[in-house]
């Protein structure tokens, strides 16, 4: 007769293995240290019990959980060690002999537990790690033999990873190299570096720069500064008429003045340094002044972004001179350009406003918009042309100029044409909001809803011809709709050609600004959703 003997927990005295109904006993230690066996004829079966206190878990790749097994014969506890474990998908999650599961990537596996023909299963999901890096800097500036070290944590949840293996590269080693965080200048121009770990990569700017002279800077030339928008040199001076014209400039040292003349009583700058999106927004009074318009910084480079908060009709600015201790020639603008043609949505018209409250100075700011905040999401060079009441063509609110000419012209304030080249990426067109009020009015009624269609298309083809190659997208609903001119949008846009777009992404109206204009909470929203969508097109 043959016997097979199975081990089952260190508290059962005796196993019992079924063998062509025969039943053997096996002692486990008994009295005396002697072991004996005896058969007797049977038929019974073990009773196997196999089952989980936890069925689902839910783990991150590389996290181990020990599953929770309860497993017994004969209704004793029995070694877990006697148990098989196997996954469905080890590709997302491995368990070793033991019953210990490691997520491998993200997905769902089912681990199968057996004994013999008993089996229970458990639902392992896992999900995918996303680490968080941040840099001790997120732009850096360089002079020509300049280096900078940079340092960069890598976080999951709540936790900081000590020492992780980082992969440090630098799209252009004739600009600047890399080695562990520490950046050395090599030569002229930009570069960008970027630091991994794992799937996680992010990236920063690095510009190696030469110094310049005060002379240099205050030529205006873009040589040495950058400038946003359009803008003329009149008398030595730079004017800034626009809604959100600015000005950039490069400083050594730890603050900046700016002179400047206003002719109005009351305006506002917002004042952005190294990269900051908040910026500070600074009064300018009527006539020539001297504003510090950054001071108390760090010594060492700092590039610095002055953005005309108020529209023309309320203001227009020439600036004079930059005073600083040392300048150097700042890195040229991005290469991809955006251009915004509005109305009072588009020029920060009450957004800081709230329902009941008139339009003031003080609670509008053209660099809060979704115009504004759009182009600094993607880093892009802008234009904004934009004018409180302006229609397409016709006349309303803005009695003596609508965008189709004034979008020939440098601006209101300079009505020669404006000569330089746009040819912008993207337009962005913002209209339709002023020719509501015209559908019941004097200038011809309801009737004009059939000629909308007409004069916004002309602006339209306007528009492409200054930026044959853009994609140009219309957009109307922001302070609400009505369906005429929604209609008349839709028809001009079918007109034109492929790249012409009308609202392809979704917004909300909003109208709880001042005199029922958006709010900068709105605006927010809109300049992500906007930038969000640019992102997707070819």
């Amino acid at each position: 007769m043959m016997g097979k003997l199975k081990k089952i927990g260190c508290g059962l005295l005796a196993a019992l293995t079924l063998l062509t109904g025969t039943v053997t006993a096996v002692s486990c230690g008994g009295s005396g240290g002697g072991e004996t066996s005896s058969s007797v004829s049977s038929s019974v079966e073990e009773k196997i019990s196999i089952s989980l206190s936890k069925k689902i878990y839910n783990i991150y790749d590389e996290e181990t959980v020990a599953l929770q097994v309860n497993f017994s014969i004969n209704d004793e506890e029995a070694d877990c060690a006697l148990l098989n474990f196997s996954s469905s998908e080890p590709n997302i999650a491995t368990v070793s002999d033991d019953g210990v599961v490691t997520g491998v990537s993200e997905g769902r596996a089912h681990i199968t537990i057996s004994y013999g023909s008993k089996s229970t299963v458990a639902t392992i999901n896992v999900t995918k790690r996303i680490y968080t890096i941040t840099l001790s800097d997120d732009n850096v500036i360089l002079p020509a033999d300049g280096m900078q070290q940079i340092t960069a944590a890598v976080v999951f949840g709540e936790e900081t990873l000590q020492d992780p293996v980082l992969s440090w590269q630098s799209s252009n080693a004739a600009v600047a190299t890399v080695e562990n965080g520490l950046i050395t200048a090599v030569g002229l121009g930009k570069a960008t570096l970027s630091v991994s770990y794992k799937d996680t990569t992010v990236e920063i700017p690095v510009s190696v720069v030469a110094e310049t002279t005060a002379e240099n800077v205050n030529s205006f030339d873009e040589a040495y500064i950058n400038i946003y928008g359009r803008s003329y040199i009149n008398g030595g001076a730079l004017n800034l008429d626009h809604a959100a014209n600015g000005v950039e400039v490069g400083i050594i040292g730890t603050s900046l003045s700016l002179s400047l003349y206003s002719g109005t009583t009351n305006s506002y700058m917002r004042v952005f340094v190294d990269g900051e999106t908040t910026g500070e927004k600074i009064s300018v009074k009527a006539g020539t002044n001297t504003y510090t318009v950054a001071s108390e910084l760090d010594e060492g480079y700092h590039l610095i972004r002055i953005v005309k908060a108020t529209e023309e009709q309320h203001s227009t600015w020439d600036v004079k001179s930059f005073t600083a201790d040392k300048f150097f020639a700042v890195p040229e603008k991005s290469d991809f350009k955006i251009e915004f043609v509005g109305d009072s949505i588009t020029a920060g018209y009450g957004l800081y406003g709230v329902p009941g409250e008139t339009y003031t100075v003080d609670n509008s700011d053209c660099a809060a918009t979704y115009a504004y905040i759009a182009a600094n999401l993607l880093d892009a060079d802008y234009s904004v042309v934009a004018f409180s009441g302006i229609c397409a063509k016709a006349y309303h609110w803005c009695s003596n100029i609508n965008m189709t000419t004034l979008y020939d012209r440098t601006s209101n304030s300079n009505t020669q044409a404006y000569t330089q080249t746009v040819d912008a990426d993207v337009v962005v067109v913002n209209l339709g909001t002023n020719e509501a009020s015209y559908l019941g009015d004097g200038y011809g009624g309801s009737g004009y809803a059939t000629q909308l269609p007409t004069d916004y298309l002309e602006l339209l083809e306007k528009v492409r011809t200054k930026n044959p190659d853009a994609y140009i997208i219309c957009l109307y609903g922001m302070m609400g709709k009505d369906y005429r001119v929604e209609t008349g949008i839709k028809s001009a846009v079918a007109a034109m050609d492929e790249k012409v777009v009308y609202n392809p992404f979704t917004f909300a109206p909003s109208v709880a600004g001042a005199n029922g204009h958006p709010t900068a909470a709105a605006q927010q929203d809109w300049g992500e959703a906007l930038a969000a969508y640019i992102q997707t097109l070819a």
